[in-house]
């Protein structure tokens, strides 16, 4: 964490200095949207849901974007080969930073010939290559819980994109996340450590609101009214809704990320059974729950 906090004070003074590469492309294409929120939320679930969709394309979780648009900044001044292969090198599978079936050789030659030398264009690349390799698609998504911590380096990147945030009940959230185990989920498996974690998902909520309109999905909404609760999501991706978004578990996802345990219910049709399912582990009033009463308080979950 100390890291991290150091590299992003590096990188945000570098905001101010010129850059020889910008962040920002000059050419128009359709902008991405990205869902946040803390993970055991449905992240996993509407991501399903939504590769149903014809016109989009959202991969399995990535943990390379937050590194990739820090390094573009801190390196900008290297000729921009070798400004490509640091960035790239970020998608080698050995690095843990993501569950595609994908290296970096297979954008490497083609973002370095580009003209459009920008970061942007970098990441959609790097996008549209792999989901290319599945499927034809107008638009890109993400839906990577942790890509919560890196909100800010996403959205100095990607202002005018679309954000969704996933909102759970914090005790479902926990309790998800204990269930998962240690040897899934880390230390986030620790019940005190996954209180403060949906606690600072909330804030980033509330960072970005202050930024841009945010697409609010309550997850129990999601699965006991999900026409109504895609309807209107489609309506916010400005995308026609189809009913196929509703046959995710008719479809065998590729990555072996979906094969582990804790991904286990988007193999079954929808059901309400995940909601309070925290009250079978924890107390009503339980002293855990006590510095995030005010957050359950505020969405309605108390």
């Amino acid at each position: 964490m100390r890291r991290k906090k150091l590299v992003r004070f590096v990188e945000r003074m570098s905001d101010w200095l010129p850059r020889k590469y910008p962040v920002e492309s000059k050419s128009t294409f359709h902008q991405p949207f990205f869902i946040m929120g803390s993970g055991r939320n449905g992240s996993t679930l509407l991501n399903r849901m939504l590769n149903q969709h014809p016109d989009l394309f959202l991969p399995s979780e990535q943990y390379f974007l937050g590194n990739s648009i820090a390094k573009f900044k801190l390196y900008n001044w290297l000729l921009w080969r070798d400004l490509v292969k640091v960035v790239t090198g970020e998608l080698m599978r050995e690095t843990g930073s993501h569950t595609w079936d994908f290296s970096p050789n297979e954008v490497f030659r083609t973002i370095n010939e580009s003209e459009d030398k920008s970061l942007q264009r970098m990441i959609d690349t790097i996008f549209r290559t792999y989901g290319e390799k599945h499927k034809r698609f107008t638009t890109w998504g993400d839906t990577t819980p942790l890509n919560t911590y890196y909100l800010p380096e996403i959205w100095s990147v990607y202002p005018k994109a679309k954000y969704v945030f996933l909102m759970r009940d914090g005790r479902d959230v926990v309790d998800s996340y204990r269930r998962g185990g240690e040897k899934h989920l880390g230390e986030l498996s620790i019940p005190e450590n996954a209180v403060s974690h949906w606690k600072h998902s909330i804030r980033q909520y509330d960072w970005l609101q202050k930024r841009t309109a945010v697409h609010l999905v309550c997850y129990e909404e999601l699965v006991a009214q999900p026409d109504e609760v895609l309807a209107s999501l489609c309506e916010f991706l400005a995308i026609d809704y189809t009913e196929e978004l509703l046959n995710f578990h008719q479809q065998s996802p590729e990555s072996e990320l979906y094969q582990e345990p804790q991904h286990s219910n988007i193999f079954k049709p929808l059901s309400t059974e995940s909601i309070g399912k925290w009250k079978a582990s924890f107390k009503e009033n339980d002293p855990i729950f006590s510095s995030i009463r005010k957050e359950l308080n505020r969405f309605g979950y108390l």
